[in-house]
């Protein structure tokens, strides 16, 4: 899962549950990472940006793979919890013009010229 929509690749149905509930343990995961990281910073969990610490967590487990260091883990876990507090996201300024909603046009306004053909 690579931030995109889930894509199943299975053919048969037990192969579908299982990447179901891959994609749900994963998705919990990457919640209680934010949670945690949400307590450290003293912050709420839904403060910080889903996206951004899936794509933190991906990069620090796949740089964990490769270096094959298992005994550096914890120490990775740690700053990706502090790279986690900066990924807050940002207050949203508010709208700087009311919201308009524009009307649809009826279906009677438009009129089509048929021309013979000679």
């Amino acid at each position: 899962m690579l931030g995109g929509p889930l894509t199943l690749r299975s053919q048969d149905p037990k192969g579908i549950h299982q990447e179901i509930w891959g994609a749900l343990i994963a998705y919990n995961l990457v919640r209680l990472e934010m949670s945690k990281a949400a307590l450290e910073a003293k912050a709420l969990p839904t403060d910080l940006s889903f996206t951004r610490a899936l794509h933190y967590i991906q990069h620090t487990l796949l740089f964990a793979a490769a270096t094959r260091a298992y005994g550096n883990i914890p120490g990775m876990m740690h700053r990706l919890r502090e790279q986690l507090k900066e990924a807050m996201k940002e207050e949203r300024r508010g709208r700087q013009c009311p919201r308009h909603v524009k009307s649809r046009p009826s279906k009677n306004d438009v009129r089509f010229v048929f021309k013979s053909l000679k």
